[in-house]
């Protein structure tokens, strides 16, 4: 039976790889609707963050194989697809890379604005998956003191480095000069992570110190870290935003970085994504994708050695060149403080995200 395959836009190297294995439509993320899958008859379906899986959209459908080529999964209700028996799989860890060196060109853009050096400077990480691993690491090359903060991880019995120091939430908050949080949002659970930083505990945020947004909208309270850069100034960049694609504009303009949702949206981790996803579609239906491209893009890959941190001036330098993070943000600042409504640029400027390559 010929495979109807659905590929969102933004995995324009998936498509060409799964157009052996059948007919490949595409779509745009946030304006799939239930009526395109039954009349396609799509039996898979590969998406990103801006489309939410649930029943609403799946149920009565013919899809059977459901894929998101993102690490983060709080878009897809998971529990119903597999009531459902649809198969499922996501991409952990592919853009963990691209998100590590958005936070060290936030670090090191801090730096600048700060004009201190940030070797013996406390970095708290809230989150130690694959993002906080990659970032400590990165953190220790810069000669960084480094707290880690993963009570999930925690209470697995988890050896955490012997560079890094666990701590308590708030104890981590208060000690650090900069704050970045790698968690995944959660409502219910055991560690449920929505305003996970609030009211209470933003008020232990250093003065002058650097918090960096990259996890998911509702990990913070926005408000709470505003309030707080109004009475001590903190540094900010954010990347996730609490009701995306709508943003709080006031918090946008008081941002050193401020962007849409892009600090994974690497070439290349958009590459590790597409090939998770092509790898995991084999296995499901027995049909070989044709690697050739993304294995071509993957051997584009050339990381800058480790030496390369101890020279924060070259390093930032290069990030510049190689991420344009803060073109992003002028970008976005600009089209948004220019019009009454803003959900159609924020996924503009995603979807029409330049090619940039990761450098570390």
């Amino acid at each position: 039976m010929k495979q109807i395959i659905l590929v969102d836009e933004n995995i324009p190297l998936l498509a060409e790889a799964l157009r052996p294995c059948g007919k490949i439509t595409g779509y745009s993320g946030r304006e799939l609707s239930k009526h395109e899958l039954i009349k396609s008859s799509c039996s898979s379906l590969f998406v990103r963050s801006t489309t939410k899986i649930d029943s609403t959209l799946i149920e009565g459908t013919s899809v059977k194989f459901i894929g998101t080529a993102t690490s983060g999964i709080d878009h897809v209700d998971v529990e119903y697809l597999k009531i459902n028996n649809i198969t499922f799989t996501f991409a952990p860890g592919s853009n963990a890379n691209s998100v590590a060196e958005y936070v060290v060109y936030s670090i090191l853009k801090w730096r600048s604005l700060i004009q201190s050096e940030i070797e013996n400077k406390t970095i708290g990480i809230v989150g130690f998956g694959n993002i906080g691993k990659i970032v400590a690491r990165y953190s220790n090359y810069m000669g960084m003191k480094i707290l880690v903060n993963d009570p999930p991880l925690k209470d697995s019995g988890c050896d955490f480095p012997e560079y890094v120091e666990y701590t308590g939430l708030d104890e981590l908050i208060a000690r650090s000069d900069i704050i970045t949080n790698h968690v995944p949002l959660t409502i219910v659970g055991s560690y449920p992570t929505h305003n996970l930083f609030n009211e209470q505990n933003i008020k232990l945020i250093k003065p002058g110190s650097l918090f960096i947004h990259t996890s998911r909208g509702g990990v913070v309270d926005e408000k709470a870290l505003l309030a707080r850069h109004e009475v001590d100034l903190i540094y900010i960049a954010i990347d996730v935003w609490a009701n995306e694609p709508k943003i709080n504009k006031e918090f946008l303009n008081k941002a050193i970085i401020a962007t849409p949702h892009i600090a994974g949206y690497s070439r290349d981790g958009k590459i590790r994504g597409a090939k998770i996803m092509a790898d995991s579609f084999k296995e499901f239906t027995g049909l070989e994708p044709d690697y050739t491209e993304i294995n071509q893009d993957l051997s584009q890959y050339k990381p800058l050695p480790p030496i390369f941190f101890s020279d924060c001036d070259k390093l930032y330098s290069l990030l510049q060149k190689s991420r344009e993070i803060d073109e992003d943000t002028r970008n976005l600042k600009e089209i948004m403080n220019e019009r009454n409504t803003n959900t159609d640029v924020f996924d503009m400027l995603r979807k029409n995200y330049p090619l940039r390559r990761e450098i570390l």
